[in-house]
């Protein structure tokens, strides 16, 4: 008759039978049930500076003198995709009679940021040209440790 190897453990009082588990890297895009913390946050890096880049990067592609590729790094998917759809309607409606676009000319104004809950940064940048000031929305979520624009809208 076999005996399982726990049922003999148990029977001799000297050793004791532990189980040894692997733990697994928790992903927040797999599990549902995981929860950032403030000590998650902390350790990633300082999101300030990635605002007005990601502001000045958009107005740029949108304006067709930056690849959208050029952003692939900042941005989520959804982002990547939306502005790459973007850029190909516009350049099936533009007929500039093969010109290259002309660089915009802007600075960076005022930002505004604000957090409505751990992990996530919700701010508006405001791009000021010689015509008129825009606002570009972007919200900033942890993904791999990484800052990335999960949404940007440009108004």
């Amino acid at each position: 008759m076999a005996v399982h190897r726990a049922a003999k453990l148990s029977l001799m009082p000297g050793l004791q039978h532990t189980v040894k588990r692997k733990m697994r890297n928790v992903d927040p895009l797999l599990d549902d049930d995981y929860r950032l913390t403030a000590e998650d946050v902390a350790q990633l890096p300082d999101p300030a500076p990635l605002l007005p880049a990601i502001a000045t990067m958009v107005i740029e592609v949108i304006a067709g003198t930056r690849s959208v590729d050029h952003m692939a790094n900042l941005v989520s998917e959804q982002v990547y995709d939306r502005l790459r759809s973007k850029i190909h309607q516009r350049k099936l409606a533009d007929s500039n009679g093969g010109r290259p676009p002309l660089m915009p000319k802007f600075a960076v104004g005022k930002i505004r940021t604000d957090s409505p809950s751990i992990g996530v940064i919700e701010s508006v940048v405001l791009i000021n040209t010689q015509q008129r000031t825009r606002a570009v929305a972007i919200r900033l979520e942890p993904i791999h440790k990484r800052w990335r624009a999960t949404s940007v809208s440009v108004l």
